[in-house]
C-alpha cells in the first residue's frame, strides 16, 4: 500500500468518527464529555499528523521549490491542535461544544485539501517505490 492510500484510509476512519462526535453534540449534558471527545481526537489526530508531516510532507519539502501549500498544511495542523485544546479549557457547555465543532470542521477542510491537492502531488513527485516504502512505514 502506498502512503497516500494509508493516509486516505486513514481519513476515512477519522471522518466517521468526526459524524459520531457530531451527532452526540447536541444530547452531551456536561462539559466533560465534550472535553474527553475532544481529547480523544486531539491524540488521535497528533499521530496521524506527525506521520504525515515526518514521512508524507517531510519526503515532499525536498522534492518542492515552491513551500507554500506544505507550509499551508504545517500552519493547519497547528490550528486544529490549538482549537482541540481550546475545547478542552472550555469553561462552559456551549463554548465547548463550538469549540469541538469548529475543530472538526477545520479538520475536513484540512483532509480535502490534502486529498485534492498534496496526495496527488505526492504521487507525481515521488517514485513509486518511494511511496511504497513511506506506505509501509506507516503501517507498522
Amino acid at each position: 500500500m502506498i502512503i497516500t492510500e494509508a493516509l486516505n484510509i486513514e481519513h476515512r476512519v477519522f471522518t466517521n468518527l468526526f459524524d459520531q462526535v457530531e451527532d452526540l453534540l447536541p444530547t452531551l449534558t456536561t462539559l466533560a464529555e465534550v472535553k474527553l471527545l475532544a481529547t480523544l481526537i486531539e491524540r488521535s489526530l497528533h499521530s496521524h499528523a506527525d506521520v504525515e508531516q515526518n514521512l508524507a510532507f517531510a519526503a515532499l519539502d525536498h522534492a518542492l521549490k515552491d513551500k507554500g501549500r506544505i507550509d499551508r498544511l504545517y500552519e493547519d495542523h497547528e490550528e486544529i491542535d490549538a482549537a482541540l485544546k481550546q475545547a478542552q479549557r472550555a469553561r462552559n457547555l456551549a463554548e465547548g461544544r463550538r469549540l469541538l465543532k469548529t475543530a472538526i470542521g477545520a479538520s475536513r477542510a484540512h483532509f480535502l485539501r490534502e486529498e485534492k491537492d498534496i496526495f496527488p502531488l505526492l504521487e507525481q513527485v515521488l517514485q513509486p517505490d518511494t511511496l511504497q516504502a513511506l506506505g509501509h512505514a506507516r503501517v507498522q
